[in-house]
Protein backbone atom coordinates (compact mmCIF):
# COMPACT_ATOMS: atom_id res chain seq x y z
CA UNK A 1 0.00 0.00 0.00
CA UNK A 2 1.59 3.45 -1.20
CA UNK A 3 1.96 5.59 2.12
CA UNK A 4 0.90 9.13 2.58
CA UNK A 5 4.03 10.57 2.19
CA UNK A 6 4.66 8.41 -1.27
CA UNK A 7 0.95 9.18 -2.62
CA UNK A 8 1.97 13.30 -1.60
CA UNK A 9 5.25 13.41 -3.06
CA UNK A 10 4.23 11.72 -6.31
CA UNK A 11 1.79 14.64 -6.29
CA UNK A 12 4.23 17.27 -5.66
CA UNK A 13 6.55 15.53 -8.14
CA UNK A 14 4.06 16.41 -10.93
CA UNK A 15 3.53 19.79 -9.89
CA UNK A 16 6.92 20.47 -9.97
CA UNK A 17 7.56 18.98 -13.16
CA UNK A 18 4.53 20.60 -14.98
CA UNK A 19 5.61 24.15 -13.63
CA UNK A 20 8.99 23.59 -14.93
CA UNK A 21 7.40 22.58 -18.74
CA UNK A 22 5.05 25.53 -18.46
CA UNK A 23 8.09 28.14 -17.87
CA UNK A 24 10.50 26.08 -20.56
CA UNK A 25 7.74 26.92 -22.82
CA UNK A 26 7.74 30.31 -22.18
CA UNK A 27 11.01 30.92 -22.21
CA UNK A 28 11.22 29.09 -24.91
CA UNK A 29 8.46 31.15 -26.90
CA UNK A 30 10.22 34.28 -25.71
CA UNK A 31 13.91 33.86 -27.34
CA UNK A 32 12.83 31.34 -30.35
CA UNK A 33 10.51 33.62 -31.72
CA UNK A 34 12.90 34.26 -35.04
CA UNK A 35 13.05 30.74 -35.29
CA UNK A 36 9.54 29.62 -35.86
CA UNK A 37 10.62 27.31 -39.05
CA UNK A 38 12.96 25.73 -37.45
CA UNK A 39 10.56 25.15 -34.69
CA UNK A 40 7.98 23.64 -36.82
CA UNK A 41 10.44 21.36 -38.66
CA UNK A 42 11.86 20.16 -35.17
CA UNK A 43 8.25 19.60 -34.18
CA UNK A 44 7.72 17.58 -37.22
CA UNK A 45 10.57 15.20 -36.41
CA UNK A 46 9.69 14.84 -32.81
CA UNK A 47 5.88 13.86 -34.02
CA UNK A 48 7.66 11.35 -36.81
CA UNK A 49 10.34 10.36 -33.87
CA UNK A 50 6.69 9.38 -31.95
CA UNK A 51 6.30 6.42 -34.66
CA UNK A 52 9.16 4.40 -33.71
CA UNK A 53 8.47 2.22 -31.66
CA UNK A 54 10.67 1.67 -28.51
CA UNK A 55 9.52 -1.95 -26.71
CA UNK A 56 10.99 -4.52 -24.64
CA UNK A 57 9.48 -7.70 -23.59
CA UNK A 58 6.96 -7.47 -20.84
CA UNK A 59 8.11 -9.19 -17.59
CA UNK A 60 4.29 -9.27 -16.62
CA UNK A 61 0.79 -9.53 -18.08
CA UNK A 62 0.44 -6.23 -19.53
CA UNK A 63 -2.09 -3.02 -18.95
CA UNK A 64 -3.04 -1.15 -22.51
CA UNK A 65 -4.09 2.78 -21.77
CA UNK A 66 -5.89 4.62 -24.63
CA UNK A 67 -5.99 8.58 -24.34
CA UNK A 68 -8.54 9.74 -26.55
CA UNK A 69 -7.54 13.38 -25.55
CA UNK A 70 -3.75 12.42 -25.77
CA UNK A 71 -4.40 10.69 -28.98
CA UNK A 72 -1.95 7.99 -27.78
CA UNK A 73 -1.79 3.88 -26.42
CA UNK A 74 0.54 2.93 -23.92
CA UNK A 75 1.48 -0.60 -22.84
CA UNK A 76 2.50 -1.20 -19.15
CA UNK A 77 4.14 -3.80 -17.58
CA UNK A 78 4.65 -4.06 -13.55
CA UNK A 79 8.33 -2.57 -14.37
CA UNK A 80 6.31 0.26 -15.98
CA UNK A 81 6.06 1.42 -19.71
CA UNK A 82 6.55 -1.53 -22.12
CA UNK A 83 5.59 0.33 -25.68
CA UNK A 84 3.71 3.36 -26.82
CA UNK A 85 2.25 4.48 -29.91
CA UNK A 86 0.20 7.34 -32.08
CA UNK A 87 -3.08 6.47 -32.67
CA UNK A 88 -6.06 8.05 -34.47
CA UNK A 89 -9.72 6.87 -32.77
CA UNK A 90 -13.07 7.62 -34.04
CA UNK A 91 -14.31 10.68 -35.47
CA UNK A 92 -17.24 12.55 -34.16
CA UNK A 93 -20.37 10.83 -34.94
CA UNK A 94 -18.36 7.69 -34.46
CA UNK A 95 -16.62 7.95 -30.86
CA UNK A 96 -14.31 5.29 -29.79
CA UNK A 97 -16.24 4.49 -26.63
CA UNK A 98 -14.31 4.78 -23.43
CA UNK A 99 -14.33 2.18 -20.88
CA UNK A 100 -12.74 -1.29 -19.83
CA UNK A 101 -12.39 -4.21 -22.75
CA UNK A 102 -10.20 -7.14 -22.98
CA UNK A 103 -8.38 -8.36 -26.39
CA UNK A 104 -11.14 -11.07 -27.37
CA UNK A 105 -9.05 -12.18 -30.64
CA UNK A 106 -6.09 -11.54 -32.47
CA UNK A 107 -5.37 -11.98 -36.28
CA UNK A 108 -2.83 -11.17 -38.45
CA UNK A 109 -5.04 -9.92 -40.99
CA UNK A 110 -8.65 -9.35 -41.14
CA UNK A 111 -11.15 -7.30 -43.26
CA UNK A 112 -14.08 -5.89 -42.22
CA UNK A 113 -17.62 -7.21 -42.21
CA UNK A 114 -19.00 -3.63 -41.63
CA UNK A 115 -17.35 -1.22 -44.08
CA UNK A 116 -17.10 -3.68 -47.27
CA UNK A 117 -13.82 -5.59 -46.47
CA UNK A 118 -12.08 -2.92 -45.11
CA UNK A 119 -8.32 -3.92 -44.01
CA UNK A 120 -7.26 -4.10 -40.88
CA UNK A 121 -3.76 -5.46 -40.09
CA UNK A 122 -2.75 -6.81 -36.97
CA UNK A 123 -6.31 -6.74 -36.02
CA UNK A 124 -7.15 -7.19 -31.89
CA UNK A 125 -10.79 -6.99 -31.27
CA UNK A 126 -12.01 -5.23 -28.73
CA UNK A 127 -15.82 -6.06 -28.77
CA UNK A 128 -17.93 -7.99 -31.57
CA UNK A 129 -20.04 -4.87 -32.09
CA UNK A 130 -17.11 -3.79 -34.43
CA UNK A 131 -14.71 -2.13 -31.96
CA UNK A 132 -10.53 -3.05 -32.58
CA UNK A 133 -6.71 -1.76 -32.27
CA UNK A 134 -5.40 -2.49 -35.92
CA UNK A 135 -2.98 -0.83 -38.40
CA UNK A 136 -4.30 1.94 -40.58
CA UNK A 137 -4.34 5.91 -41.29
CA UNK A 138 -2.88 7.80 -38.71
CA UNK A 139 -3.48 11.43 -39.67
CA UNK A 140 -2.31 13.30 -36.33
CA UNK A 141 -6.65 13.64 -35.61
CA UNK A 142 -9.27 11.64 -34.86
CA UNK A 143 -10.46 10.21 -38.10
CA UNK A 144 -11.41 6.13 -37.56
CA UNK A 145 -15.11 4.75 -37.45
CA UNK A 146 -14.81 4.14 -34.10
CA UNK A 147 -12.21 1.42 -33.81
CA UNK A 148 -8.24 2.34 -32.57
CA UNK A 149 -5.56 2.91 -35.41
CA UNK A 150 -2.41 2.39 -35.38
CA UNK A 151 0.88 2.85 -37.84
CA UNK A 152 1.79 -0.34 -39.38
CA UNK A 153 4.84 -0.58 -37.56
CA UNK A 154 3.74 0.35 -34.18
CA UNK A 155 0.57 -2.04 -34.59
CA UNK A 156 2.70 -5.22 -35.39
CA UNK A 157 5.04 -4.38 -32.79
CA UNK A 158 1.78 -4.42 -30.17
CA UNK A 159 0.40 -7.03 -32.13
CA UNK A 160 3.86 -9.08 -31.51
CA UNK A 161 3.84 -8.38 -27.08
CA UNK A 162 -0.15 -9.30 -26.38
CA UNK A 163 -1.64 -11.85 -25.53
CA UNK A 164 -5.71 -12.61 -26.23
CA UNK A 165 -7.14 -11.86 -22.84
CA UNK A 166 -4.80 -8.51 -22.47
CA UNK A 167 -6.78 -5.50 -20.18
CA UNK A 168 -7.68 -2.77 -22.50
CA UNK A 169 -8.76 0.36 -20.82
CA UNK A 170 -10.27 3.32 -22.49
CA UNK A 171 -10.21 7.11 -21.11
CA UNK A 172 -10.49 10.87 -22.10
CA UNK A 173 -7.15 11.52 -20.25
CA UNK A 174 -3.87 9.84 -19.75
CA UNK A 175 -3.45 7.86 -17.41
CA UNK A 176 -0.56 5.76 -15.22
CA UNK A 177 -0.71 2.57 -13.30
CA UNK A 178 -0.69 2.73 -10.35
CA UNK A 179 0.63 0.64 -7.40
CA UNK A 180 -2.30 -0.45 -5.13
CA UNK A 181 -2.86 -2.37 -2.06
CA UNK A 182 -6.06 -3.22 -0.25
CA UNK A 183 -6.56 -6.21 2.07
CA UNK A 184 -9.87 -6.82 0.22
CA UNK A 185 -8.29 -7.82 -3.37
CA UNK A 186 -8.17 -11.52 -3.03
CA UNK A 187 -4.64 -13.38 -2.27
CA UNK A 188 -3.10 -16.43 -4.16
CA UNK A 189 -3.40 -19.58 -2.43
CA UNK A 190 -0.19 -19.68 -0.55
CA UNK A 191 3.24 -20.79 -2.60
CA UNK A 192 3.81 -24.02 -0.41
CA UNK A 193 1.73 -25.88 1.90
CA UNK A 194 2.51 -25.43 5.40
CA UNK A 195 3.56 -27.91 7.90
CA UNK A 196 1.50 -28.83 11.13
CA UNK A 197 3.92 -26.97 13.50
CA UNK A 198 3.65 -23.82 10.90
CA UNK A 199 -0.15 -23.84 11.11
CA UNK A 200 -0.36 -23.67 15.05
CA UNK A 201 -0.75 -20.12 15.71
CA UNK A 202 0.88 -18.39 18.76
CA UNK A 203 -2.87 -18.67 21.38
CA UNK A 204 -4.31 -15.46 19.70
CA UNK A 205 -7.40 -15.95 17.92
CA UNK A 206 -7.21 -16.46 14.11
CA UNK A 207 -8.17 -13.15 12.12
CA UNK A 208 -7.77 -14.04 8.83
CA UNK A 209 -10.95 -15.20 6.43
CA UNK A 210 -13.47 -14.65 9.79
CA UNK A 211 -16.24 -12.84 9.94
CA UNK A 212 -15.39 -11.70 13.75
CA UNK A 213 -16.22 -8.54 14.83
CA UNK A 214 -13.87 -6.02 14.13
CA UNK A 215 -12.34 -3.67 16.86
CA UNK A 216 -14.34 -0.61 15.42
CA UNK A 217 -17.45 -3.00 15.53
CA UNK A 218 -19.54 -4.02 12.34
CA UNK A 219 -18.78 -7.14 10.48
CA UNK A 220 -16.04 -7.75 8.27
CA UNK A 221 -15.10 -9.16 5.17
CA UNK A 222 -12.74 -12.13 5.03
CA UNK A 223 -9.37 -9.85 4.81
CA UNK A 224 -7.56 -13.07 2.87
CA UNK A 225 -8.78 -14.63 0.19
CA UNK A 226 -6.39 -17.20 -0.09
CA UNK A 227 -7.46 -18.42 3.51
CA UNK A 228 -10.60 -19.52 4.66
CA UNK A 229 -12.90 -20.16 7.96
CA UNK A 230 -12.21 -24.13 7.64
CA UNK A 231 -8.59 -23.23 7.04
CA UNK A 232 -8.07 -20.98 9.67
CA UNK A 233 -9.69 -24.17 12.31
CA UNK A 234 -6.96 -26.28 10.29
CA UNK A 235 -4.43 -23.90 11.71
CA UNK A 236 -5.76 -24.46 14.84
CA UNK A 237 -6.58 -28.13 14.19
CA UNK A 238 -5.03 -29.84 11.44
CA UNK A 239 -6.05 -33.61 11.79
CA UNK A 240 -9.36 -32.08 10.97
CA UNK A 241 -8.73 -30.23 7.58
CA UNK A 242 -9.74 -33.26 5.03
CA UNK A 243 -10.39 -31.96 1.72
CA UNK A 244 -7.86 -34.20 -0.62
CA UNK A 245 -9.62 -32.57 -3.63
CA UNK A 246 -9.09 -29.18 -2.67
CA UNK A 247 -5.67 -27.46 -2.71
CA UNK A 248 -3.72 -25.65 0.34
CA UNK A 249 -1.31 -24.09 -1.46
CA UNK A 250 -0.23 -23.38 -5.27
CA UNK A 251 2.93 -26.24 -5.31
CA UNK A 252 0.09 -28.43 -4.10
CA UNK A 253 -2.30 -27.77 -7.04
CA UNK A 254 0.27 -28.31 -9.15
CA UNK A 255 1.27 -31.36 -7.56
CA UNK A 256 -2.31 -32.52 -7.46
CA UNK A 257 -2.99 -31.40 -11.42
CA UNK A 258 0.42 -32.63 -12.49
CA UNK A 259 -0.43 -36.91 -10.88
CA UNK A 260 -4.18 -36.35 -12.05
CA UNK A 261 -2.68 -36.12 -15.79
CA UNK A 262 0.04 -38.65 -15.19
CA UNK A 263 -2.32 -40.90 -13.58
CA UNK A 264 -4.59 -40.37 -16.44
CA UNK A 265 -2.13 -41.07 -18.76
CA UNK A 266 -1.24 -44.48 -16.86
CA UNK A 267 -4.63 -45.13 -16.99
CA UNK A 268 -5.22 -44.41 -21.17
CA UNK A 269 -2.16 -46.58 -21.36
CA UNK A 270 -3.71 -49.30 -19.92
CA UNK A 271 -6.95 -48.92 -21.59
CA UNK A 272 -4.74 -49.02 -25.18
CA UNK A 273 -3.19 -52.49 -24.33
CA UNK A 274 -6.14 -53.53 -22.54
CA UNK A 275 -8.23 -52.53 -26.05
CA UNK A 276 -5.64 -54.38 -28.25
CA UNK A 277 -5.91 -57.58 -26.07
CA UNK A 278 -9.26 -57.54 -26.60
CA UNK A 279 -8.91 -56.99 -30.22
CA UNK A 280 -6.40 -60.32 -30.24
CA UNK A 281 -8.66 -61.96 -28.12
CA UNK A 282 -11.35 -60.71 -30.59
CA UNK A 283 -9.99 -62.33 -34.04
CA UNK A 284 -8.81 -65.66 -32.54
CA UNK A 285 -12.54 -66.51 -31.75
CA UNK A 286 -13.65 -65.23 -34.95
CA UNK A 287 -11.00 -67.18 -36.50
CA UNK A 288 -12.08 -70.55 -34.50
CA UNK A 289 -15.63 -69.71 -35.47
CA UNK A 290 -15.36 -69.48 -38.67
CA UNK A 291 -13.02 -72.87 -39.21
CA UNK A 292 -16.01 -74.67 -37.78
CA UNK A 293 -18.66 -73.23 -40.20
CA UNK A 294 -17.28 -75.20 -43.35
CA UNK A 295 -18.08 -78.45 -41.51
CA UNK A 296 -21.12 -77.34 -39.58
CA UNK A 297 -22.33 -76.27 -43.45
CA UNK A 298 -21.34 -79.97 -45.11
CA UNK A 299 -22.58 -81.63 -42.28
CA UNK A 300 -26.11 -80.01 -42.91
CA UNK A 301 -25.71 -80.61 -46.39
CA UNK A 302 -25.49 -84.37 -46.17
CA UNK A 303 -27.85 -84.79 -43.98
CA UNK A 304 -30.75 -83.44 -46.14
CA UNK A 305 -30.08 -85.85 -48.53
CA UNK A 306 -29.90 -88.65 -46.32
CA UNK A 307 -33.64 -87.19 -44.58
CA UNK A 308 -34.74 -87.60 -48.42
CA UNK A 309 -33.81 -91.13 -48.43
CA UNK A 310 -35.24 -92.34 -45.59
CA UNK A 311 -38.02 -90.43 -47.05
CA UNK A 312 -38.46 -92.29 -50.22
CA UNK A 313 -37.67 -95.62 -48.13
CA UNK A 314 -40.47 -95.05 -45.86
CA UNK A 315 -43.20 -94.59 -48.77
CA UNK A 316 -41.87 -97.60 -50.51
CA UNK A 317 -42.23 -100.01 -47.37
CA UNK A 318 -45.73 -98.09 -46.80
CA UNK A 319 -46.60 -98.43 -50.81
CA UNK A 320 -45.61 -102.23 -50.36
CA UNK A 321 -47.43 -102.94 -47.21
CA UNK A 322 -50.89 -101.45 -48.60
CA UNK A 323 -50.34 -104.17 -51.33
CA UNK A 324 -49.81 -106.80 -49.36
CA UNK A 325 -53.06 -105.73 -47.09
CA UNK A 326 -55.27 -104.97 -50.36
CA UNK A 327 -54.58 -108.64 -51.46
CA UNK A 328 -55.07 -110.32 -48.50
CA UNK A 329 -58.18 -108.64 -48.20
CA UNK A 330 -59.49 -109.11 -51.52
CA UNK A 331 -57.66 -112.73 -52.59
CA UNK A 332 -56.44 -109.87 -55.88
CA UNK A 333 -54.82 -112.39 -58.61
CA UNK A 334 -51.86 -112.95 -59.50
CA UNK A 335 -50.29 -110.08 -60.93
CA UNK A 336 -48.35 -109.93 -64.78
CA UNK A 337 -45.11 -110.92 -64.85
CA UNK A 338 -42.33 -108.79 -63.43
CA UNK A 339 -39.02 -108.08 -63.12
CA UNK A 340 -36.76 -109.24 -60.08
CA UNK A 341 -33.48 -108.74 -60.31
CA UNK A 342 -32.36 -109.83 -63.93
CA UNK A 343 -34.82 -112.89 -63.62
CA UNK A 344 -38.19 -111.98 -65.24
CA UNK A 345 -40.51 -113.35 -62.62
CA UNK A 346 -44.19 -115.30 -63.43
CA UNK A 347 -46.52 -115.22 -61.27
CA UNK A 348 -48.72 -118.45 -61.35
CA UNK A 349 -50.72 -118.72 -58.30
CA UNK A 350 -52.14 -116.10 -55.41
CA UNK A 351 -49.55 -117.98 -53.01
CA UNK A 352 -46.85 -117.18 -55.33
CA UNK A 353 -48.13 -113.29 -55.22
CA UNK A 354 -48.23 -113.41 -51.15
CA UNK A 355 -44.49 -114.15 -51.42
CA UNK A 356 -43.72 -111.45 -53.16
CA UNK A 357 -45.18 -109.12 -51.78
CA UNK A 358 -44.21 -110.28 -47.98
CA UNK A 359 -40.65 -110.15 -50.12
CA UNK A 360 -41.12 -106.83 -51.39
CA UNK A 361 -41.75 -105.49 -47.91
CA UNK A 362 -39.00 -106.97 -46.16
CA UNK A 363 -36.66 -105.60 -48.37
CA UNK A 364 -38.46 -102.02 -48.61
CA UNK A 365 -37.64 -102.44 -44.28
CA UNK A 366 -34.25 -103.08 -44.97
CA UNK A 367 -33.91 -100.30 -47.31
CA UNK A 368 -35.05 -98.08 -44.45
CA UNK A 369 -33.56 -99.13 -42.00
CA UNK A 370 -30.52 -98.70 -43.19
CA UNK A 371 -31.31 -95.09 -44.74
CA UNK A 372 -32.31 -94.43 -41.29
CA UNK A 373 -29.41 -95.87 -39.77
CA UNK A 374 -27.20 -93.90 -42.27
CA UNK A 375 -29.14 -90.86 -41.12
CA UNK A 376 -28.74 -91.52 -37.33
CA UNK A 377 -24.92 -91.86 -37.86
CA UNK A 378 -24.62 -88.49 -39.69
CA UNK A 379 -26.85 -86.53 -36.99
CA UNK A 380 -24.87 -87.94 -34.10
CA UNK A 381 -21.86 -86.25 -35.97
CA UNK A 382 -23.36 -83.13 -36.60
CA UNK A 383 -24.92 -82.67 -33.20
CA UNK A 384 -20.69 -83.90 -32.16
CA UNK A 385 -20.33 -80.31 -33.97
CA UNK A 386 -22.55 -78.24 -32.36
CA UNK A 387 -21.38 -78.14 -28.99
CA UNK A 388 -17.71 -77.23 -30.45
CA UNK A 389 -20.17 -74.46 -32.69
CA UNK A 390 -22.32 -73.22 -29.89
CA UNK A 391 -19.12 -72.61 -27.37
CA UNK A 392 -17.49 -70.63 -30.89
CA UNK A 393 -19.64 -68.36 -31.63
CA UNK A 394 -20.66 -67.19 -27.76
CA UNK A 395 -16.88 -67.02 -27.52
CA UNK A 396 -16.81 -64.99 -30.63
CA UNK A 397 -19.65 -62.56 -29.13
CA UNK A 398 -18.46 -61.96 -26.02
CA UNK A 399 -15.15 -61.48 -27.07
CA UNK A 400 -16.70 -58.91 -29.29
CA UNK A 401 -18.57 -57.32 -26.35
CA UNK A 402 -14.88 -57.00 -24.46
CA UNK A 403 -13.78 -55.23 -27.66
CA UNK A 404 -16.43 -52.97 -27.31
CA UNK A 405 -16.36 -52.25 -23.57
CA UNK A 406 -12.16 -51.53 -23.97
CA UNK A 407 -13.03 -49.09 -26.99
CA UNK A 408 -15.72 -47.03 -24.67
CA UNK A 409 -13.45 -47.11 -21.63
CA UNK A 410 -10.21 -46.09 -23.70
CA UNK A 411 -12.72 -43.09 -25.10
CA UNK A 412 -13.81 -42.52 -21.27
CA UNK A 413 -10.17 -42.14 -20.36
CA UNK A 414 -9.06 -40.24 -23.36
CA UNK A 415 -12.15 -37.87 -22.79
CA UNK A 416 -11.09 -37.79 -18.98
CA UNK A 417 -7.54 -36.34 -19.72
CA UNK A 418 -8.20 -34.38 -22.34
CA UNK A 419 -10.34 -32.49 -20.01
CA UNK A 420 -7.71 -32.45 -17.26
CA UNK A 421 -5.50 -30.51 -19.96
CA UNK A 422 -7.76 -28.14 -20.50
CA UNK A 423 -8.14 -27.81 -17.02
CA UNK A 424 -4.63 -27.38 -16.15
CA UNK A 425 -4.61 -24.80 -19.58
CA UNK A 426 -7.46 -23.20 -18.24
CA UNK A 427 -5.72 -22.55 -14.76
CA UNK A 428 -2.75 -20.75 -16.23
CA UNK A 429 -5.74 -18.17 -18.09
CA UNK A 430 -6.19 -15.49 -15.78
CA UNK A 431 -9.42 -15.01 -13.50
CA UNK A 432 -11.43 -11.70 -13.89
CA UNK A 433 -13.82 -10.59 -11.58
CA UNK A 434 -16.81 -7.85 -12.07
CA UNK A 435 -18.72 -6.53 -9.04
CA UNK A 436 -21.67 -4.00 -10.06
CA UNK A 437 -22.52 -1.64 -7.20
CA UNK A 438 -25.57 -0.80 -8.83
CA UNK A 439 -26.93 -4.47 -9.10
CA UNK A 440 -25.15 -5.73 -6.04
CA UNK A 441 -23.85 -8.79 -7.85
CA UNK A 442 -20.09 -10.51 -8.90
CA UNK A 443 -19.78 -11.70 -11.94
CA UNK A 444 -16.67 -14.60 -12.40
CA UNK A 445 -15.20 -15.64 -15.82
CA UNK A 446 -12.05 -17.37 -16.68
CA UNK A 447 -10.59 -18.11 -20.44
CA UNK A 448 -14.02 -15.79 -21.35
CA UNK A 449 -16.13 -18.65 -20.19
CA UNK A 450 -18.65 -17.40 -17.28
CA UNK A 451 -17.89 -19.50 -13.65
CA UNK A 452 -20.39 -18.03 -11.43
CA UNK A 453 -22.55 -15.15 -10.79
CA UNK A 454 -24.02 -14.06 -7.53
CA UNK A 455 -25.25 -11.41 -5.53
CA UNK A 456 -23.36 -9.39 -2.68
CA UNK A 457 -23.58 -6.93 0.05
CA UNK A 458 -22.42 -3.41 -0.82
CA UNK A 459 -23.05 -0.74 1.97
CA UNK A 460 -24.04 2.93 0.82
CA UNK A 461 -21.09 5.02 0.24
CA UNK A 462 -23.45 7.94 -0.22
CA UNK A 463 -21.47 8.97 -3.45
CA UNK A 464 -20.91 7.14 -6.71
CA UNK A 465 -17.98 5.75 -6.77
CA UNK A 466 -16.90 5.44 -10.58
CA UNK A 467 -15.04 2.52 -12.49
CA UNK A 468 -12.23 0.76 -11.16
CA UNK A 469 -9.99 -1.86 -12.83
CA UNK A 470 -7.36 -3.57 -10.05
CA UNK A 471 -4.76 -6.06 -12.03
CA UNK A 472 -2.51 -8.57 -10.47
CA UNK A 473 0.79 -8.13 -12.13
CA UNK A 474 2.80 -10.76 -10.72
CA UNK A 475 3.71 -12.79 -7.01
CA UNK A 476 5.21 -9.94 -4.74
CA UNK A 477 8.84 -10.81 -5.10
CA UNK A 478 9.32 -10.08 -1.03
CA UNK A 479 5.97 -11.97 -0.30
CA UNK A 480 5.25 -14.93 -2.63
CA UNK A 481 1.44 -14.90 -0.81
CA UNK A 482 0.47 -11.61 -1.82
CA UNK A 483 0.21 -10.06 -5.55
CA UNK A 484 1.39 -6.81 -6.69
CA UNK A 485 -1.54 -4.94 -7.60
CA UNK A 486 -2.10 -1.79 -10.28
CA UNK A 487 -4.89 0.55 -10.08
CA UNK A 488 -6.36 2.49 -13.27
CA UNK A 489 -9.16 4.26 -12.52
CA UNK A 490 -11.47 4.03 -16.05
CA UNK A 491 -14.14 6.67 -14.36
CA UNK A 492 -14.33 8.78 -11.98
CA UNK A 493 -17.77 10.83 -11.38
CA UNK A 494 -18.17 13.62 -8.96
CA UNK A 495 -19.94 13.16 -5.59
CA UNK A 496 -23.68 13.59 -5.95
CA UNK A 497 -24.84 12.77 -2.81
CA UNK A 498 -26.73 16.14 -3.05
CA UNK A 499 -28.53 14.71 -6.26
CA UNK A 500 -31.68 14.62 -4.21
CA UNK A 501 -31.58 18.12 -3.81
CA UNK A 502 -31.46 19.58 -7.61
CA UNK A 503 -35.01 20.85 -8.73
CA UNK A 504 -34.94 19.60 -12.07
CA UNK A 505 -33.86 16.27 -13.83
CA UNK A 506 -31.53 18.46 -16.12
CA UNK A 507 -29.54 19.84 -12.91
CA UNK A 508 -29.66 16.36 -12.18
CA UNK A 509 -27.78 15.28 -15.20
CA UNK A 510 -25.79 17.95 -15.10
CA UNK A 511 -24.20 17.14 -11.95
CA UNK A 512 -23.93 13.17 -13.16
CA UNK A 513 -22.39 14.24 -15.93
CA UNK A 514 -19.62 16.02 -14.46
CA UNK A 515 -16.33 14.22 -13.78
CA UNK A 516 -13.58 14.72 -11.06
CA UNK A 517 -10.66 15.14 -12.47
CA UNK A 518 -7.80 12.59 -12.77
CA UNK A 519 -4.80 12.39 -9.96
CA UNK A 520 -3.19 9.59 -7.78
CA UNK A 521 -4.94 10.45 -4.52
CA UNK A 522 -8.33 10.65 -6.03
CA UNK A 523 -8.12 7.19 -7.57
CA UNK A 524 -6.31 5.62 -4.74
CA UNK A 525 -9.09 7.35 -2.21
CA UNK A 526 -12.00 6.32 -4.24
CA UNK A 527 -10.92 2.98 -5.08
CA UNK A 528 -10.23 2.47 -1.49
CA UNK A 529 -14.29 3.34 -0.70
CA UNK A 530 -15.22 1.29 -3.28
CA UNK A 531 -13.20 -2.00 -1.80
CA UNK A 532 -14.76 -0.98 1.15
CA UNK A 533 -18.31 -1.02 0.31
CA UNK A 534 -18.48 -4.82 -0.65
CA UNK A 535 -19.09 -7.66 1.38
CA UNK A 536 -18.56 -11.08 -1.11
CA UNK A 537 -19.61 -14.76 0.37
CA UNK A 538 -16.88 -16.79 2.09
CA UNK A 539 -17.19 -19.54 -0.99
CA UNK A 540 -16.87 -16.95 -3.43
CA UNK A 541 -13.27 -15.39 -1.76
CA UNK A 542 -12.22 -19.09 -1.06
CA UNK A 543 -13.19 -20.14 -5.00
CA UNK A 544 -10.74 -16.56 -6.36
CA UNK A 545 -8.25 -17.79 -3.90
CA UNK A 546 -7.68 -21.27 -6.15
CA UNK A 547 -8.31 -19.63 -9.29
CA UNK A 548 -5.68 -16.42 -8.65
CA UNK A 549 -3.14 -16.19 -10.99
CA UNK A 550 -0.89 -13.19 -11.86
CA UNK A 551 -3.35 -11.51 -15.05
CA UNK A 552 -6.16 -12.06 -12.72
CA UNK A 553 -8.39 -9.18 -12.47
CA UNK A 554 -11.00 -6.98 -10.30
CA UNK A 555 -13.37 -4.60 -11.84
CA UNK A 556 -15.84 -2.60 -9.34
CA UNK A 557 -17.98 -0.11 -10.86
CA UNK A 558 -21.25 1.89 -10.55
CA UNK A 559 -22.15 0.39 -13.89
CA UNK A 560 -23.46 -2.76 -14.75
CA UNK A 561 -23.11 -4.86 -17.49
CA UNK A 562 -24.40 -4.13 -20.77
CA UNK A 563 -25.77 -6.89 -22.79
CA UNK A 564 -25.59 -6.28 -25.90
CA UNK A 565 -21.58 -6.66 -25.44
CA UNK A 566 -21.37 -9.29 -22.34
CA UNK A 567 -22.31 -12.58 -24.32
CA UNK A 568 -20.44 -15.59 -25.03
CA UNK A 569 -16.67 -15.33 -26.22
CA UNK A 570 -15.94 -11.95 -23.46
CA UNK A 571 -14.34 -10.93 -20.69
CA UNK A 572 -16.18 -7.90 -19.42
CA UNK A 573 -17.00 -4.97 -21.46
CA UNK A 574 -17.82 -1.91 -19.00
CA UNK A 575 -18.72 1.35 -21.13
CA UNK A 576 -18.25 4.48 -18.99
CA UNK A 577 -20.25 6.95 -21.74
Amino acid sequence: MLTVFQRVGRGHAAKVAAAAGCCSLIALAIVAAPFHQANALSRNKERAQSTRVVTRQPESPLLLLVSIRKQRIRAFDVSGQVNASRISSGMRGFDTPTGVFSILEKKTYHESNIYEGAPMPFMQRLTWSGIALHAGVVPGYRASHGCIRFAGEPAKSLFGITNVGARVIVTQDELDPIAFDHPKLFRPLPAETLAPADLRTSGEPTKVASNDKTAGGGSGIPEYLGVSTALAEAARNPDSFAQPDRPRSRAEAERMAAEKIATLKAALKAAEDAKIEASEAAKRAVAEAEALAPQIANAKKTLDPLRAAVTAADRKLNDAMSAYARFMAGGLPPSPPGKSGTKVVRVTSAADREGMLEDAILDFRIEADAARAELARQEAQFASLQPAASAAEAAREKAIAHVREAVAHLRSVQTELIDAKKQAEKRNKPVSVFISLKTQRIYVRQGFEPLLEAPITVNDPGHRLGTHVFTAMRYDERNKDQFEWRLVSAHLPASTSDDADNGSRKKKKKVADKLLPHSDDTSFDMASDALDAITVPPDILDTLARLARPGASLIISDKELSASENGLGTEFVVLTR
